[in-house]
């Protein structure tokens, strides 16, 4: 006989649980148009309250403050953008494949998220008294540059880099960022895949023109 054990959930618990989290993701979304047309300064928990649907005291049941909505927007951009070096990798396709597979779906993310990367992007609240300061964007960018090192240690052979891992890192690190901060600012449109193709080259090649100048 299977005897449940104390800590597993109930399939009446597991469902609650999952349309608490989708409440949740559906408040977030909601924030991050309201922070994207009033700026978090100005946005209030009314008006977050009334973009998501609610009444303010029914917001309560899922977030405490505005910057605990702040907080949980840069979480959830972080765990998808993370997620995507998770991703399956084909180690029998060249580097140049390899690396615009790993692009393509980050800055297909970004064009999902635009909004919500624009208002994370040009907004650092200052932390309220008693509470942890929210995220920088240093911090996310030294976060994602470390994942980036990590995942070409695992898929990329070092016969394949003419530099040290950590200096490819940043390379591509910082190349990408320009490419994502246009993805926020909604100046380019050019397709993710072309973009993709664009980074990878550039952090491969460079931009000199090959051949006699």
């Amino acid at each position: 006989m299977t005897v449940r054990g104390a800590s597993s959930p109930s399939p009446a618990q597991t469902r609650q649980q999952r349309t608490h989290d989708r409440v949740r993701r559906d408040i977030l979304m909601a924030a991050a148009e309201v922070f994207a047309r009033h700026g978090y300064a100005a946005a209030t928990l009314a008006d977050l309250a009334e973009a998501a649907g609610y009444a303010p005291p029914s917001l309560y049941r899922y977030f405490k403050s505005k910057e605990e909505i702040f907080s949980s927007l840069t979480e959830l951009l972080k765990g998808e953008l993370l997620g995507t070096f998770e991703l399956p990798v084909d180690r029998g396709q060249p580097l140049a494949a390899r690396l615009e597979a790993l692009l393509r779906a980050q800055l297909e993310l970004m064009r999902e998220r635009r909004v919500l990367f624009g208002v994370l992007l040009a907004t650092q609240p200052e932390a309220e008294a008693g509470r942890a300061p929210v995220p920088d964007l240093r911090a996310g960018v030294a976060l994602y540059e470390a994942h980036l090192a990590e995942w070409l240690r695992r898929h990329v052979a070092r016969r394949e880099l003419r530099c040290p891992v950590e200096l490819a890192a940043r390379a591509l690190a910082g190349v990408s960022h320009a490419f994502h901060r246009c993805h926020a600012s909604g100046s380019d449109d050019t397709p993710v895949a072309e973009q993709a193709r664009q980074v990878v080259d550039l952090a491969l090649h460079g931009f000199q023109a090959a051949g006699p100048s």
